[in-house]
């Protein structure tokens, strides 16, 4: 199985439809998902935004998230916390500081980040896969 890291894009965005995105987060049988704890945070601050802009109640977005992160291995910063100087130089290059825990977390599985956030296209060292790419 293919490991992969996911961001926080990837699993806004499946909260909106359910697309492409949604369906290969919760139906990929050749691919692992890996994410920083920290996405958590970063997903609850985006949740007011996603319920008035989605029309949908709290709680079935709520629902949702929850399926949609339960797809997803949430690995504690221990794990990749010798990769941060390294990533923090990259994404700070990048000028997409807030993304540092993700870049460390590809960088200590030699894993691709799967994202919709065009600021990793500015990381080198980083691959990044498309949605296409998820089998």
């Amino acid at each position: 199985m293919k490991r992969i890291v996911v961001d926080a894009s990837v699993v806004l965005a499946g909260l909106f439809k359910d697309g492409a995105v949604r369906h290969a987060l919760l139906t990929s049988e050749l691919s692992t998902f890996t994410a920083p704890r920290y996405i958590d945070g970063e997903l609850d601050r985006h949740i007011p935004d996603v319920v008035q802009r989605s029309g949908l109640p709290r709680e079935t977005i709520l629902a949702v998230l929850e399926d949609l992160v339960s797809a997803v291995d949430l690995v504690p910063p221990g794990v990749y916390a010798m990769w941060l100087e390294r990533a923090t130089g990259i994404t700070r290059r990048a000028s997409a500081a807030k993304d540092t825990e993700y870049v460390a977390l590809a960088l200590s599985l030699g894993a691709p980040v799967w994202t919709l956030d065009k600021a990793f296209r500015r990381m080198r060292g980083i691959k990044t896969v498309l949605t296409s790419e998820i089998g």
